[in-house]
C-alpha cells in the first residue's frame, strides 16, 4: 500500500471522529492497492459501523468492473484498541478480505493494525507501505 493510499484512509477516519468510520481497499491480483473507497457508517455509531449499502455496492460494482479483488475493510475504534473485537470477528463476513483497524486513541498519532480473520481465528499481518510506481 502507498503511503497515499494509507493517508486516505486515515483522513476519512479522523473525519468521522468520534463515530467509527468505515471502506473498503480494492487491488489487483498481485496484492497491490489500486483504490481505497470510503463508506459511511450509517449506524453514526462510536462503537459499531455498518456500511451504507448503496455506497456498498456501488464500490464492489467498480471492483468488479475493473476486475480488482476486495483486499480489505477497513474500520477505525476511535478510542481504541486496534485489535479486532468479538463483533469485528462475529460479523466477518469476506473471509478472503483482511481486516484493517485504525485506532483514533491518539488522534494525532493513529495506530494502524491489519488482520485475516477466518471463523474465529485471527491472525495478524504486516502492512508494508510502498513508494507509487512510477
Amino acid at each position: 500500500m502507498t503511503q497515499a493510499f494509507l493517508n486516505q484512509i486515515i483522513n476519512h477516519l479522523q473525519t468521522c471522529y468520534p463515530e467509527e468510520g468505515c471502506g473498503l481497499v480494492a487491488g489487483d491480483d498481485a496484492g497491490r492497492v489500486t483504490a481505497v473507497y470510503p463508506i459511511e457508517n450509517s449506524l453514526h455509531s462510536p462503537t459499531a459501523f455498518k456500511m451504507n449499502p448503496q455506497q456498498q455496492i456501488q464500490a464492489m460494482l467498480e471492483l468488479e468492473a475493473n476486475d480488482w479483488q476486495l483486499l480489505a475493510i477497513y474500520h477505525s475504534h476511535p478510542h481504541g484498541p486496534e485489535t479486532p473485537s468479538r463483533t469485528d470477528i462475529q460479523q466477518a463476513t469476506y473471509p478472503e478480505a483482511l481486516t484493517l483497524i485504525v485506532s483514533l486513541a491518539e488522534q494525532t498519532a493513529p495506530v494502524l493494525r491489519l488482520f485475516h480473520i477466518t471463523g474465529p481465528t485471527v491472525t495478524e499481518k504486516k502492512i508494508k507501505v510502498v513508494q507509487p510506481s512510477a
